[in-house]
């Protein structure tokens, strides 16, 4: 099967990202988000560039929703608990040695590994469990 079993599990879980990092880098995180990147709110407004930030997450959560997608299905993991270990292994294997890359050879803190690891292992818990559990 190329093509999700949800159609509505699919796309919300392609907004999930953008949901949570609002809140994630907004309210929750984002004054200490700032401090650990050395930016201020006025350098933000001034690069924002909305098609590249955006439509570079827009199109990161279709693929990342539509590989849960197929691992469920291939994995036969169909369930909140499959969608779940899903979503955890991929962080475990993908995501967070791939984060680490930015310590290890861009001098990024570990204060913002661990923000940014956090948030994408939510991430994709929320976005695989749901795909999981609403087949």
């Amino acid at each position: 099967m190329l093509l999700p079993e949800n159609w509505f599990a699919f796309i919300i879980a392609i907004v999930m990202p953008m949901v949570v990092g609002s809140l994630w880098y907004g309210p929750l995180f984002g004054k200490k988000w700032m401090e650990m990147m050395n930016l201020s709110e006025e350098q933000i407004r001034e690069n924002l560039n909305p098609a590249k930030s955006y439509g570079g997450s827009i199109i990161g959560s279709i693929l990342t929703a539509y590989a849960f997608s197929l691992l469920i299905t291939w994995l036969d993991m169909g369930t909140l608990s499959g969608g779940l270990t899903v979503g955890f292994i991929a962080w475990v294997g993908f995501a967070l040695p791939m984060g680490w890359q930015s310590v290890a050879w861009e001098d990024e803190g570990l204060g913002l590994f661990l923000l940014n690891q956090v948030y994408n292992l939510l991430v994709y818990l929320m976005m695989a469990g749901l795909i999981g559990a609403w087949r």
